[in-house]
């Protein structure tokens, strides 16, 4: 299963040093390189962009209206929830998850010096969020929940936390290996259990393949399940970014 203190550590060196070569892509290029529109990058502060460790670009075929609520899971510095902050408007609320304290609190730092008011940053798992149910307009997330040990009890969360019309919209890593059984499959356990734990935290260890993880969101009750498109990110040779979108 994932080593959190493992995750939180990783992160909380990030968070602390932005610069650091941690062996995979990151910065206002990586931005570049997924998308990010020259509006957003100009609207955001430039310090923050340091911090933008994105595998995909979960907005390209996002519908987030002014006005929303949106929900970030594994917010990391803020980048995606400044991004949303901008789709919303002032009138809609962006609220932001990670389990690393220093992220939330470099998150709402950012927040602050962003000038935006409409954002809440919450320290949580993801399968455990003090939010109301069916409280949510969109939720999106950005490298982060392969990092989590059980996808399952996730994406519940995720559908309680969602109006009846919500849609999720996000970027993750996927396992794109040879060898069938490289990952752990949904025939073998509901929650992952891997015992090689030195890759959890660079988005290897809890990879699923595109099937499974798509298969995991219909379980969970979502409809109009779809792979949005394969992105050019990777931190091993069996992983690749990939993006995916669901009502």
């Amino acid at each position: 299963m994932a080593d959190n203190m493992q995750i939180i550590d990783l992160y909380t060196e990030l968070a602390e040093d932005p610069n650091k070569d941690f062996g995979w892509d990151k910065g206002l290029e990586n931005a570049k390189a997924h998308d990010y529109k020259k509006e957003w990058i100009e609207e955001i502060p430039s310090k923050v962009w340091d911090y933008c460790a994105a595998v995909g670009n979960p907005f390209k075929h996002a519908d987030i209206e002014k006005g929303d609520t949106v929900l970030d899971l594994g917010c990391g510095a803020g980048i995606d929830v400044l991004v949303s902050s901008l789709h919303t408007g002032k009138n809609g609320k962006v609220i932001g998850v990670d389990i690393t304290p220093k992220m939330v609190e470099k998150a709402t730092e950012h927040a602050a010096l962003a000038g935006f008011s409409n954002i809440e940053i919450l320290e949580s798992s993801f399968d455990d969020i003090a939010l109301e149910d069916e409280s949510v307009d969109v939720v999106i997330s950005n490298g982060a929940i392969n990092l989590t040990s059980c996808k399952q009890s996730v994406f519940a969360e995720i559908y309680r936390v969602l109006k009846p019309d919500g849609k999720i919209y996000f970027a993750d890593m996927i396992d794109i290996s040879v060898e069938e059984g490289a990952c752990c499959a949904i025939e073998k356990s509901s929650c992952c259990d891997n015992e090689n734990e030195d890759d959890w935290a660079n988005c290897v260890a809890g990879t699923l393949r595109q099937d499974e993880l798509m298969e995991i969101i219909e379980e969970a009750g979502f409809k109009d399940v779809a792979c949005t498109g394969l992105t050019q990110y990777t931190t091993s040779e069996t992983t690749q970014g990939a993006t995916f979108s669901a009502t």
